[in-house]
């Protein structure tokens, strides 16, 4: 435990700083990261609140799902997260949040356009994909959810949350950040006009994703 110790530290920090943007709330979502040159990853406990969450409370499994220290229960979402670190090596780290503004756009089936630059870059143009309607926990939403995803870097959970993937933690804390962001500008700016917003020119895009992709943002 001593040598990942840095990394557990992180994991609550990480949690923390979302409960504080308002991306979480208590002990919502779950928080993940590969333990760099192993198999094994470590993820937040089921049910303990953010606040109150040290690095000794993290669980460590193996990728195959075999717990290795538990002094709490896992997370209920260990399926999904053990299911992206199979399907790319590259991914260092996984974040579920359930963010207001995101939840509430595809819960009327609408997605979130490309509205601001951050986005954008964050997700090197490919915007969010949406995992199916079904109930979570399970290999099968697991499963269901890292084929929607495909080459992108985050999925949405329709009326749940949202679920992205990167190299580090904190890149997978600044694209749940930023994705967040843009659904709350898109929501205000059809709030105060009753339309679709303007987006940003398609040549703009297209520079902003290749800054993204000289950055290193065009993987996980």
């Amino acid at each position: 435990m001593v040598e990942d110790w840095p990394l557990r530290r992180d994991l609550v920090e990480v949690a923390q700083r979302c409960e504080a943007y308002g991306l979480v709330l208590r002990s919502q979502g779950n928080f993940s990261a590969r333990i760099p040159g192993t198999n094994r990853i470590l993820i937040t406990p089921t049910g303990l609140p953010y606040s109150t969450m040290r690095p000794g409370d993290i669980v460590e499994l193996e990728l195959d799902g075999r717990i290795l220290r538990e002094p709490h229960a896992p997370s209920y979402e260990v399926p999904v997260h053990l299911a992206a670190y199979r399907s790319d090596a590259r991914i260092g780290a996984c974040a579920h949040t359930e963010p207001p503004y995101i939840n509430a756009l595809y819960a009327l089936n609408k997605t979130l356009p490309n509205v601001l630059g951050n986005f954008v870059h964050a997700f090197a143009g490919k915007g969010l994909a949406v995992g199916p309607r079904m109930k979570s926990g399970s290999p099968a939403f697991a499963a269901a959810n890292v084929e929607a995803m495909g080459d992108r870097f985050g999925v949405v959970w329709p009326n749940h949350g949202l679920f992205c993937v990167g190299r580090t933690l904190e890149v997978a804390f600044i694209r749940s950040l930023h994705a967040e962001q843009a659904a709350q500008v898109y929501y205000l700016a059809i709030a105060l006009e009753g339309r679709e917003p303007i987006l940003l020119p398609a040549s703009e895009q297209a520079a902003i994703v290749e800054s993204a992709r000289k950055g290193g943002w065009d993987s996980p």
